[in-house]
């Protein structure tokens, strides 16, 4: 019995999640958390732009040659000016590839994350060289939300690959969470968290949420 509910369970919490974004980015708003900065436009192609990301227990380099691609043929409308979306899944992806790398972009859902965000907000020019060829916003297609500022965040990553990633976010919503993360630096400590019982008290709905976005990135070191 157990194995014929989980499925059903899974598409639940998935959706669960989906709809918990617009929670999520209120709070962003009313809260005055960090989004990083820029116009609603694209990053321009930096190739030797860099910034680092856990995996396998460890801080690594990844380095960005191509800039980010979104999926247009998702359903909202309008989409973003980058043409990214939160909630929607790619129909397709940027090569023929099934076997694509998964980042997961983990954002702070409270202030002043320790250690703050891979990808804070930017004080600098536009494109800010510390979020690389990320769009810098992104469509949450729900009422009142839209077209957004892309959050600031953090990267795990599901291997040292390299190559078109497919992007899935996390919602952190404490800093011991956070700072479990961090410790871990890996994608299996995200999911010893997500698979406790009291995982959606630390991480929204206890599960990600997909996304129409790929970035393009090598592991250098």
């Amino acid at each position: 019995m157990n194995i014929v509910r989980r499925p059903h369970a899974r598409r639940r919490r998935v959706a669960l999640a989906i709809a918990g974004f617009s929670a999520v980015f209120s709070a962003l708003f009313v809260g005055g958390f960090a989004f990083a900065s820029g116009s609603p436009s694209n990053t321009l192609p930096v190739s030797s732009a860099q910034t680092p990301a856990w995996t396998n227990g460890k801080t690594v380099t990844v380095q960005y040659a191509q800039d980010y691609f979104c999926d247009r043929t998702v359903t909202a409308v309008p989409l973003a000016a980058s043409g990214c979306e939160v909630g929607a899944a790619a129909n397709v992806g940027p090569v023929a590839n099934p076997d694509r790398s998964t980042i997961y972009v983990v954002i702070p859902l409270f202030a002043n994350p320790n250690p703050p965000t891979m990808c804070p907000t930017a004080t600098g020019p536009t494109p800010p060289l510390n979020c690389p060829n990320h769009p810098q916003d992104i469509y949450v297609p729900l009422a009142g939300f839209g077209d957004i500022p892309l959050p600031a965040h953090s990267h795990i990553l599901d291997g040292p690959a390299g190559g078109w990633w497919d992007v899935k976010g996390v919602v952190v919503l404490d800093q011991a969470t956070w700072a479990e993360l961090a410790a871990g630096k890996s994608l299996g400590t995200l999911l010893n968290i997500e698979a406790r019982p009291d995982a959606a008290s630390h991480i929204l709905f206890g599960t990600n949420v997909p996304t129409n976005l790929f970035l393009f990135f090598n592991t250098v070191r």
